[in-house]
């Protein structure tokens, strides 16, 4: 069999439905045998047999012990080798672009930062070739056995097409950005949103792997949601499901940068939120984190620009719970990270407006765990979701 053949990201081997079965079953199972496989993904048990020697052949799936059997020989149960899989992962915004190898578990062996030299896609794009086969080389790992990239990027985005449609903070428009890495790397490339492979993050690896339905809401250098019902990413027919920066929850509210009024995005976006307070005190502001400590010291601008975020937070909420009829909320980046006192001001907000509505039902409100890594995770989520977790 040739390289190409053999290789685990080529045509032959990852994208045959057959085989895609098998790594999907075992990554679900953790563990099963020849007898199981066929019949859990309703394939012959020549076919399997055949597939299995294959993938035992180059190490990705390994044989661990023998299981019960009610009479005769002991079956050999099969699970996917961990340290011969792994999952590549991207980030782009404005500021930097993020990279890193991952295991099938969401464990990120590597990872590294850089801020690109220029914004044009062909230079963003040729630089982050460069770097992931530099991240590449310094992990030891073969190619081969990197299932595909993740891609999370500012925008709208044409996920089937893997193309980002439009990106104000990149000023970017119609970028095929997945044709064009998966020529240069020779891998399969998925791209989403970077708000939506958040999304994704928790569902594998945060707060939400037990949760159904749930929206995370993205905040800091930008405001997006990813929206997750019955565990699959909605997106909708033309990937906007989610873009909630800018529409208006507070009439009469703050003028946007976009020149409308009450934007989500007026109460969050953190260069906004850290210019107002140095334009109203005369002080330099961090970051969105030393508000809380402005808060504790008892400064009134501060502790007005935490209630207007949390009152916008929780119209939002509210919304977004009655609309999409969620299990739970999660917000991601800075404020999400502001600790209890925060997330307890949206709590009690939220739920005053729950009883006026007169619906009796409340929907828990958290903040993200993953921290900086939720966009990379995300990434890696995407290729999980796509490859290995959906129906067989």
């Amino acid at each position: 069999m040739s390289r190409s053949q053999k290789s685990l990201n080529s045509t032959r081997v990852v994208r045959l439905f057959n085989v895609n079965s098998l790594l999907r079953t075992l990554y679900r199972e953790g563990g099963c045998s020849r007898t199981k496989l066929a019949k859990v993904t309703h394939m012959s048990p020549a076919t399997v047999s055949r597939i299995i020697s294959e993938l035992v052949d180059q190490q990705i799936i390994i044989e661990k012990g023998t299981g019960k059997s009610s009479a005769g020989r002991k079956p050999t149960i099969l699970q996917l080798n961990y340290e011969k899989i792994y999952i590549a992962g991207a980030c782009i915004s404005r500021d930097q672009v993020g990279l890193a190898i991952a295991d099938l578990k969401g464990k990120i062996l590597s990872k590294r930062y850089f801020q690109p030299y220029s914004l044009e896609p062909e230079s963003l794009i040729k630089e982050l070739v460069h770097e992931l086969n530099l991240l590449v080389q310094e992990t030891s790992i073969n190619q081969e056995y990197i299932l595909g990239l993740g891609l999370a990027i500012s925008g709208i985005v044409d996920s089937e097409q893997k193309t980002l449609v439009r990106s104000v903070n990149l000023g970017w428009r119609e970028v095929k950005i997945g044709e064009i890495l998966e020529k240069e790397l020779e891998l399969p490339v998925l791209v989403e949103n970077d708000a939506n492979a958040a999304a994704l993050a928790e569902l594998w690896f945060g707060g939400a792997t037990e949760v159904r339905n749930f929206l995370y809401i993205k905040t800091d250098t930008g405001v997006g949601s990813g929206i997750i019902s019955e565990r699959n990413l909605l997106t909708g027919p033309r990937g906007i499901a989610g873009e909630i920066g800018h529409l208006c929850f507070i009439p009469d509210g703050r003028k946007c940068r976009c020149g409308l009024h009450g934007c989500l995005e007026t109460y969050l976006y953190a260069p906004d939120i850290t210019r107002r307070y140095e334009e109203k005190t005369g002080k330099h502001l961090e970051s969105i984190f030393h508000l809380k400590e402005k808060v504790q010291e008892g400064d009134s601008v501060a502790n007005k620009i935490v209630d207007e975020a949390a009152e916008a937070l929780s119209i939002a909420v509210l919304f977004a719970a009655g609309l999409l009829d969620l299990d739970l909320v999660v917000i991601g980046g800075a404020w999400g990270a502001l600790g209890d006192d925060f997330l307890n001001l949206i709590r009690e907000k939220t739920m005053d407006r729950w009883e006026r509505s007169g619906i009796g039902r409340i929907v828990p409100v958290t903040g993200s765990r993953l921290g900086e890594s939720s966009d990379l995770l995300g990434a890696v989520g995407l290729v999980i979701h796509r490859w290995l977790a959906s129906p067989i």
